[in-house]
């Protein structure tokens, strides 16, 4: 088993697998079969619009303490037969670079941070040729963020409508969740997150799961004004928590170490499915 599975969600029925930073699968059923697409460079950022539409952050070197950091962003429009190498404009060597996401083939996000400034968002209307920052995320309540590593680093961007949300951590391990409702160009703190580790998964703009170690499954259907334990069915041998990436309100998926499960009703049932390649 890989150490490591990234997936891109970008419908119901598709999905997306880069498993070990070094091999890119495609599923057109939910990951019940997987076929091999072409990866240009190891990587363990990927995000795709749709079946041909996709893009990749390659290997980097960053400075110390992410003081600065060079961008290789790579994409396709053939479902990764071919992989172009882009020019992009508007991104400062600033900070490291982190969580991209892409909500269609013309609009994408890009985090960046580093050790001793607050982070931004980087976003693109022309599918990566070019990008803005946001202004700088304020600080959470009851957290203060100074020099020396106590900084935020986002997750990825998750678009409902016209709402944006991204999740943060700090160095501490402890979450928040930002909105945006301006396409991007500014973050307001929204919710700090109940402390069991981990981003939460997005199924919809109220509905959000933390799955962290058994009997710390929690979730909200208010948009984290108010949280209970879940009765989900979700569980895992590892003690780390899982990434989660929801497709819509209904299908979405959860990996760690590897492994990959899957539930088609909100959250509420999972079941494992292979990992490709293994």
């Amino acid at each position: 088993m890989p150490t490591q599975t990234v997936l891109s969600v970008p419908s119901d029925t598709l999905l997306w697998a880069e498993v070990g930073d070094a091999v890119l699968f495609r599923s057109a059923d939910r990951g019940d079969r997987w076929t091999e697409a072409n990866l240009p460079v190891p990587t363990h950022e990927i995000a795709f619009a749709d079946a041909s539409h996709g893009w990749l952050l390659g290997p980097a070197s960053p400075a110390t303490q992410c003081q600065s950091e060079s961008v290789d962003l790579r994409a396709t429009s053939d479902g990764g037969v071919t992989w172009q190498k882009m020019q992009p404009v508007g991104i400062a060597s600033a900070q490291c670079k982190e969580s991209l996401s892409f909500t269609d083939a013309s609009h994408g996000f890009m985090g960046a941070w580093d050790d001793n400034s607050p982070p931004v968002i980087y976003r693109t209307a022309d599918g990566g040729s070019t990008w803005r920052s946001s202004a700088p995320l304020p600080d959470p309540p009851g957290w203060a963020s100074h020099p020396g590593g106590w900084e935020l680093r986002t997750g990825p961007v998750h678009a409902f409508g016209t709402t944006l949300l991204a999740a943060a951590t700090n160095n501490a391990g402890q979450a928040y969740v930002y909105r945006s409702a301006d396409g991007g160009v500014n973050w307001a703190y929204y919710r700090t997150l109940p402390a069991f580790g981990g981003y939460p998964g997005f199924a919809t703009a109220e509905h959000w799961l933390i799955l962290a170690a058994p009997g710390q499954l929690q979730e909200t259907t208010d948009g984290g004004s108010t949280w209970h334990r879940s009765t989900s069915d979700y569980n895992q041998a590892s003690g780390v928590a899982p990434a989660i990436t929801f497709a819509d309100a209904m299908v979405g998926y959860a990996t760690v170490r590897g492994a990959i499960q899957r539930t088609v009703d909100g959250g509420k049932h999972w079941s494992t499915i292979s990992t490709p390649g293994t």
